[in-house]
Parts: structure tokens; sequence; C-alpha cells
């Protein structure tokens, strides 16, 4: 049986000589708020770091300079906004202006209200490329009515999405879905893959379950799970399966905060310490 790194190394298709920024996978992280715009930024950093050609954040007009100082490669879209946070007309505003998508990370940093639990519902109603939700974008569609009903329809329709909650995200979806609090079940119910964050971090679509055991308690600070959507969503736009690219994005992860951990102590780790770390890993599976 092939180890671990052996198996994610497979995934990792090498990069053509002729590859150009798009043909390396676009995605869009719709993230921030004007009181997080450090999750939007963590967030599209590792979606760079993690491989793919073009990534595009789009973030609330307040938040939008905060964002754009500390992203020389990243563009950033400005959206029109309510109270620092986006309103559901965001999502035309910005995507009139992207013309390259492979996939697509939402809810790091967006706060809620009124207007994320709309923008949630209209782009689950109109998504064709693979969904990562995430954050607030778990709390805005457990909160909002139809939210459940709009995921289901989504993955129906064959649109794959990952949802990577924690412990108290995965019971508040849990309880809107009106199912069992535990990964597999809430996959069962939805359609979607569920990475349920924790120490033991599961990755199932409902049908196969993993267990990765490759984390540590360093990795329990306020913006490591921003770092992990990026990467994984960089890994769908780049066209790894759903399934394997949550794993193989839990796994960098991971690796990422135990090598910080080794260089900077349990107790001093930040989110910021992972992006580094996340070129090391991957260049280490590449050999």
């Amino acid at each position: 049986m092939l180890r671990d790194s052996e198996r994610f190394a497979k995934l990792l298709s090498p990069v053509p000589v002729d590859a150009n920024k798009y043909s390396r996978g676009s995605v869009i992280v719709l993230a921030g708020s004007a009181r997080f715009p450090g999750a939007a930024i963590l967030t599209a950093l590792a979606a760079a770091r993690s491989g793919a050609g073009y990534t595009t954040l789009v973030t609330p007009q307040s938040s939008a300079p905060i964002a754009q100082m500390h992203l020389c490669s990243i563009p950033v879209i400005s959206t029109p906004e309510s109270d620092g946070a986006f309103i559901g007309s965001s999502f035309d505003a910005a995507f009139a202006m992207i013309s390259h998508l492979d996939a697509l990370i939402i809810g790091p940093g967006l706060t809620i209200t009124q207007g994320t639990q709309d923008l949630i519902i209209r782009l689950l109603q109109t998504a064709n490329e693979p969904l990562l939700i995430d954050a607030d974008g778990l709390n805005a569609l457990s909160l909002a009515p139809s939210g459940i009903d709009a995921l289901r329809a989504c993955t129906t329709n064959g649109v794959p999405v990952i949802l990577t909650p924690h412990a108290g995200e995965l019971e508040r979806l849990a309880w809107a879905a009106g199912t069992l609090v535990d990964a597999e079940s809430l996959a069962k119910a939805t359609g979607a893959i569920v990475v349920a964050k924790g120490a033991s971090t599961i990755i199932t679509d409902g049908v196969t379950t993993i267990t990765s055991e490759y984390g540590t308690a360093a990795l329990a600070k306020a913006g490591t799970g921003d770092v992990l959507s990026g990467i994984i969503g960089s890994l769908l736009a780049q066209g790894i399966a759903p399934l394997p690219a949550a794993e193989l994005g839990v796994y960098i992860h991971s690796q990422a905060g135990c090598r910080v951990q080794q260089e900077l102590g349990l107790r001093s780790v930040m989110a910021e310490d992972l992006l580094e770390q996340i070129a090391a890993i991957i260049k280490e599976l590449e050999g």
C-alpha cells in the first residue's frame, strides 16, 4: 500500500512547460469585511501559494484597500456593501468583471448579515464550478431560511460543494439540515463533501470517510482555517477531484502546522506562519 505522501504526490500533476496563468487554474475568493479583512488576505495568499495560476479576491469596498496593501500579485475587486459587509447584489457586481473561473471559495471573514445570507443563496443558485464554503459562509448557510434547500439543489445539479466546518459550525448546519451532528450524516443529507475540522479531521462525502490524524494543536489559532480554505480551493481550481482535493489540502495544512511548530513551538504559531511552509510541503511531495 502506498504511503499517504506517495498517494498525494500522484495527485499533483506536473506543470507543463507551456502552461499559462489561466491553464494552471483560476480561483475566486469571496471573503472579508470591514471587521475581518485579514481572513480574506490569508485565504487568497494560501490559494496562490498552493499553485493556482490566477487568484482573485472579491471583498467589500471598505476592506479592499487593506487587502490591496498586502496582495501585490493578487487582483482585488471591491463590491458594494452595507455596514462593511457584502450585500446580495455584490455577486453581480463582482462577476461582471471575472472572465476565468475554475473554483470558488466563499466565507472567511464575511460576518453574518442579511446581505451575506442573500449572497450565499445567490451563489448556490448560480454556481457551475466547484465551490468551497467556510466560516461565516457556513453560518449564513445555516441561518438563511432556504439555505439548506439551495445547497441540496446545487449538489443535485452536479456542482461539487465542500463544506469546512469546525465543531460549532457543524452543529448549526446539522440542526438546519435536520440531521445528526456528525460529518457523514451532514454529507448524506446535503450531497456536499464535509471536512469537519478538529484534532482528528473527518473528510467525507457520505460514502467514503477518511480520518486525518496529522493535526496539531498548533493549528488551534484564529486564521488557520482561512489558510486551509485557500489550499483546498486552489487544488480544486487546478483540477483535482473534490474528495482527494479535500484530503490533500488537509494533509498540506497539517504538515505545514507541524513544521512551524518545530520552528516556533506549540504556543507561538500564527496563521501567517503557515503560508511559507505550504510551498515546502508541496515541494517535498513533488520530489
